[in-house]
């Protein structure tokens, strides 16, 4: 992007809150990849005679200052040997400049979250002409207004900041799925933690907020990836960080991309085995790196530790027998199942599950922990998954664990593998 392309997308990202100027120099001061521009008073005013010219940027002056913006690098402590993140023992808890306020079902199509929404007027014709010159510096407006002068990029501007060049501007989403991909375009390259914005951001339920992040999930407008936070007691919290499409990083731990970098190498060998020599040196790791991360294979069950004559994995590697004349034994990594990254709760799962569970036709005049039973007994030896007999049912997962629940109360029912909260 260019400057002035860079400029309308920083305004454009801010979403319909908008931003005040001090603000919007924070922002292109800490731009990724950096703005072309040194941030001088001439080049500012350039900007300025930019923004307020541009007919897809309207400007408001709300009741109150704006509070000044501080930007927080989440990742900056983060444990540069494991990938973690650790936790900060004394937190300090910042001001949300932007609180959450909906504007729901909105008659002009305008969607996002706004405090002043109602409050703010409307300045644009006090900045500029109906012929879009300029009716005032960057100065003389900021003496004026000072941080009650905020600027707002257009609905589609906004729409497609978010979305990127190649979404589909004419795909309607929820007002409560948008301000969820609003909050994220505000966030940047850091991304949101679904715990904390059922939490603190939105205050909601956690399932109503995973129902609306699915809807952007399923549209590709989003990416998700486990992300996990030390914190001081030495436990470990995990949650699922979000992130815009455009701003995807891997925040992974080290050690997960190393497991998942080396199941993939191992399922490509011969019986996906390998000597652990060779796959420290292909990985090109230290020895105490290397011999954590397979512990970590070996702790999870992916991997296990054999022995092999090297004659039978590596004969080109000579001599195959000792001085003795006994084979020369080498130890070796044998993969027993891939690595499978854990980002998508159960949506994926999900799914599956439809596509292979044929819908139960349900008798309203018999009760549904009776029809729960013929659909288990109908499983025989096989047995059926808890999500299995949810989509076969039809009904919400707490319904579900209900049903399996007093099918175990009644004895009707084994429970097999807890985890997976299998019946037969």
């Amino acid at each position: 992007m260019d400057a002035l392309e860079s400029l309308l997308d920083e305004v454009a990202l801010e979403g319909l809150d908008g931003l005040c100027l001090p603000a919007l120099w924070s922002r292109l001061e800490t731009r990724v990849p950096p703005f072309p521009l040194p941030l001088e008073p001439c080049t500012q005013e350039f900007l300025w005679r930019a923004l307020a010219t541009h007919p897809g940027i309207s400007f408001y002056e709300e009741p109150r200052e704006r509070p000044d913006l501080q930007l927080q690098d989440r990742y900056e402590e983060i444990d540069l040997e494991t990938g973690i993140l650790e936790s900060r023992r004394d937190p300090v808890a910042l001001e949300d400049v932007y609180p959450i306020h909906m504007i729901l079902e909105n008659k002009d199509g305008i969607q996002g979250s706004c405090r002043y929404f109602k409050e703010r007027k409307n300045i644009t014709n006090d900045i500029r002409t109906k012929s879009l010159q300029p009716r005032c510096t960057m100065v003389e407006a900021f003496d004026r207004w000072g941080k009650k002068l905020i600027i707002v990029a257009s609905q589609a501007m906004r729409y497609r900041a978010l979305i990127g060049q190649e979404g589909d501007p004419d795909l309607k989403l929820p007002d409560f799925s948008y301000c969820i991909l609003e909050r994220l375009g505000r966030s940047r390259w850091q991304g949101e933690l679904q715990r904390d914005l059922h939490t603190t951001a939105f205050k909601v339920d956690a399932g109503k907020l995973h129902y609306h992040r699915k809807i952007l999930n399923k549209n590709g407008l989003i990416t998700m990836q486990s992300h996990v936070i030390r914190l001081p007691t030495g436990a470990q919290q995990h949650s699922i960080l979000l992130l815009l499409n455009r701003f995807h990083v891997d925040r992974r731990s080290k050690y997960d991309i190393l497991m998942e970098k080396l199941s993939v190498m191992l399922s490509t060998r011969t019986n996906h085995i390998e000597t652990l020599g060779k796959l420290r040196e292909e990985l090109g790791l230290c020895e105490r790196t290397f011999k954590r991360l397979y512990q970590y294979m070996l702790n999870a069950g992916l991997a296990k530790v054999v022995s092999l004559r090297l004659q039978e994995i590596h004969p080109e590697c000579g001599p195959c027998k000792t001085k003795k004349g006994t084979d020369v034994m080498v130890r070796c990594l044998k993969l027993l199942k891939e690595f499978k990254r854990n980002d998508h709760d159960d949506d994926e799962d999900e799914e599956v599950i439809s596509k292979t569970v044929p819908p139960v036709d349900i008798v309203f005049e018999r009760d549904m922990l009776t029809q729960t039973y013929d659909l288990i007994e109908r499983r025989g030896t096989k047995g059926i998954s808890q999500a299995e007999i949810r989509v076969a049912m039809n009904v919400g997962k707490l319904e579900a664990r209900m049903l399996c629940r007093l099918l175990q109360r009644f004895k009707a029912g084994e429970l097999l593998e807890p985890r997976r909260q299998r019946l037969q």
